[in-house]
């Protein structure tokens, strides 16, 4: 769309005979109306066969210094012109009446969302994104770009090309920057993209969208989604010594999966402990101090089963 800050109009006014020369002119035209937009010009043209110098009149006041044969105006008013010559005038041309309207502005309205799907709870296992962008109308959208600044507590790892538009990621301000060309109106289109969680607890994705265009509902610019990962934040080391301070291998937060498997193993891959439906009562009973190896079964609410591995350092010595 082509933005026009000037329009130069050039209205030719065809001038009465001047008195006493003798010289025939053609039938005035009738008067004409031009409308441009505050900011706008537009240029009107006299001309008249035996004109030396002319004069242009505003609302039927001459207007200094307006003595050329063109004249370029920006408000609104009735304009006329008479051409002199060093015996006579002519009469006043028909009137060119310019009104200022008002700007037509096209407007398209541009709507986001952002939906997220979790698999588990597991910090191994992506979070998958989804921007929906529309174009509400009425105009088509143009010079689209959609912005979203990933949150600290996620990692990039994948974006897929989308079926309109381009998208870049630059990974020192974790920004996703999906632009295209146009959005016609009614139309919509997404973008999938994959992270992976650092950390537990509440995570929220934000991401806007903008156009050349006015938009006439800012609301629906911006979207946001919050995910709880509520997974389990396991210990490595636990003291069982009967000083009653960390004396079972405890996992907070493990009384949320009623159904769940606790395998531990030494550095040998035997199994020194098997317990389904676990219930942090695990002592380390009859073995020595040393590093284990834990694998730990959780039942998400969906019936997926989540699965931890890691190690655990058993101590019994006490501290004084």
């Amino acid at each position: 769309m082509v933005n026009l800050k000037v329009i130069t109009a050039f209205m030719v006014l065809l001038m009465l005979a001047l008195a006493g020369s003798g010289v025939n002119a053609a039938p005035p035209p009738a008067s004409q109306t031009v409308t441009i937009t505050q900011g706008q010009t537009v240029t009107l043209k006299a001309t008249a066969s035996a004109g030396l110098a002319f004069q242009w009149l505003k609302n039927g006041v001459p207007i200094s210094g307006a003595t050329s044969n063109t004249y370029t105006i920006s408000t609104a008013g009735t304009y006329q012109v008479q051409s002199v010559n060093s015996s006579c005038a002519s009469d006043l041309s028909d009137p060119v009446i310019v009104v200022i309207g008002t700007k037509s502005a096209e407007a398209a309205d541009m709507a986001i969302s952002l939906t997220s799907v979790v698999s588990s709870m597991n910090l191994e296992s992506p979070v998958n994104y989804t921007i929906m962008i529309k174009n509400n109308g009425p105009s088509t959208a143009t010079g689209i770009n959609v912005q979203n600044m990933l949150p600290i507590e996620v990692a990039f790892q994948q974006v897929t090309s989308p079926e309109m538009g381009s998208v870049v990621y630059t990974d020192y301000n974790k920004k996703i920057t999906w632009t295209m060309d146009q959005l016609l109106s009614g139309q919509s289109t997404s973008l999938n993209y994959t992270v992976k969680a650092l950390q537990y607890g509440s995570i929220t994705n934000t991401a806007s969208v903008s156009a050349t265009q006015t938009d006439p509902d800012l609301s629906n610019n911006v979207a946001s989604n919050t995910i709880q990962l509520l997974g389990l934040t396991i210990p490595n080391v636990f003291t069982p010594n009967g000083d009653g301070v960390n004396d079972t291998f405890e996992i907070p937060g493990l009384n949320n999966y009623t159904a769940n498997e606790l395998t531990v193993m030494n550095r040998w891959g035997s199994t020194v402990y098997l317990k389904k439906g676990y219930h942090n009562e695990w002592n380390g009973e009859g073995l020595n101090e040393g590093t284990y190896f834990y694998l730990l079964k959780v039942q998400e609410p969906g019936g997926h089963w989540d699965v931890y591995k890691g190690y655990i350092t058993l101590l019994r010595a006490k501290t004084n």
